[in-house]
């Protein structure tokens, strides 16, 4: 018989620090009244009679805000599971319409991008973490290019591409532009044709939104991507009936984001430095793009000679929740792929840690953490000189 109540591991941390909002974010009070309100009727939205009117407002309601984010029509929004879908029916796409051109993804790509379809040639990155414009330039100039992909912000280090510069070369050279646009919502401000982006892909739970719903929003190139084919949900581009009370939950997340993002800018900035500025005072520590423009929320640190295992354990026994970078495989502690494409060395990327703020982080969050830093730092202190 399924359990409802909480497993007693996860309820022992109900109280505890969160500080893993790249990974996903804790989903937000309105986001749940929402979607309770969705879930008490029978809506499924291709339906003509009014259950089926009433899930389409709220679809179509959400798909006005998203559009808002990202100063798209609504009609270029199309519903999906996430970010991952999203990803994969863009590549997998134009891997099948144009075998013979060449497919770009740049080293620090998430899982999803870098999975998604074999032999994509690889961009590099310069040591600061940001696309290394004059390689992408020689990659386009030698072999013709259907699309390049790359994400506005890294989920490790937070650094921002830029994008806009991205785009001017790829269009340049005939291309199209695929953007992973999940750790830029709400984050940094988006607006897809002045970035030049033809085709963005967004996940409501970093939001604060729930998980398994997110966007594919389509840029004016005039192709549309379609990995699902059966019935005829959102305009023939995506097959499956509609998650009608994920959508609504995705469209007050990033009505809310949208809201308030000065304010989560200046408030997760002076969080942050705080944080950094702190953290720096022990040995050894190295945080990661400080050289460039990075999100307000996000820090990336390591300590050479310890492994990001053995740190997160010990976090994780102060009952703080931090990760190492992606949270997207499957529990797997190991490297940074993102840190060895920026050159740093395995002795440093192994020990690396990343801390990631949101809209429910408060600043004796943070105090907590740095308690717990000095504690374990003591104690492994001489390890790190040692090494």
């Amino acid at each position: 018989m399924f359990d409802s109540k909480p497993h007693s591991q996860y309820s022992q941390h109900m109280n505890k620090i969160y500080l893993d909002y790249n990974a996903t974010a804790p989903i937000r009070p309105e986001v749940i009244e929402i979607m309770t309100s969705a879930m008490k009727s029978a809506h499924n939205a291709s339906s003509v009679h009014y259950a089926g009117r009433a899930g389409r407002r709220y679809v179509e309601d959400a798909r006005e805000v998203i559009a808002k984010l990202t100063n798209l029509p609504a009609a270029q929004i199309i519903f999906n599971s996430g970010a991952t879908e999203g990803n994969n029916t863009t590549l997998r796409y134009f891997a099948k319409q144009y075998p013979n051109e060449q497919i770009l993804i740049s080293a620090i790509e998430h899982p999803s991008v870098i999975e998604a379809i074999p032999n994509t040639a690889i961009i590099p990155v310069t040591p600061s973490g940001t696309i290394d414009l004059n390689a992408l330039e020689t990659l386009l100039k030698d072999n013709k290019t259907s699309l390049v992909s790359t994400m506005l912000v890294n989920n490790e280090t937070g650094i921002i591409q830029p994008i806009k510069a991205i785009s001017d070369l790829v269009h340049k050279h005939g291309a199209l532009l695929h953007v992973d646009g999940v750790q830029a919502a709400g984050r940094v401000a988006i607006d897809a044709p002045a970035m030049g982006i033809d085709f963005l892909t967004l996940s409501a739970h970093k939001l604060g939104g729930p998980q398994g719903v997110g966007a594919l929003c389509l840029g004016l190139c005039g192709i549309t991507p379609t990995l699902l084919h059966g019935g005829g949900q959102e305009k023939s581009a995506r097959a499956g009936t509609e998650n009608v009370a994920g959508i609504a939950g995705f469209g007050k997340a990033a009505d809310l984001a949208m809201t308030e993002i000065e304010h989560y800018q200046s408030r997760l900035t002076a969080l942050r430095e705080h944080l950094e500025s702190t953290l720096k005072q022990s040995k050894h520590v190295k945080i990661y793009g400080q050289s460039a423009p990075r999100v307000a929320n996000t820090t990336l640190l390591s300590l050479p000679g310890l492994s990001s295992e053995t740190l997160l354990m010990n976090f994780d026994l102060e009952g703080i929740a931090i990760s190492n970078g992606s949270a997207c495989s499957s529990g797997k502690v190991e490297p940074s792929h993102v840190l060895k494409a920026m050159n740093e060395p395995k002795i440093t990327a192994s020990g690396a840690l990343r801390i990631s703020m949101g809209w429910d982080t408060k600043p004796e969050d943070i105090e907590t953490f740095l308690t717990a830093w000095n504690k374990i730092y003591t104690r492994m202190e001489s390890k790190i000189l040692a090494d």
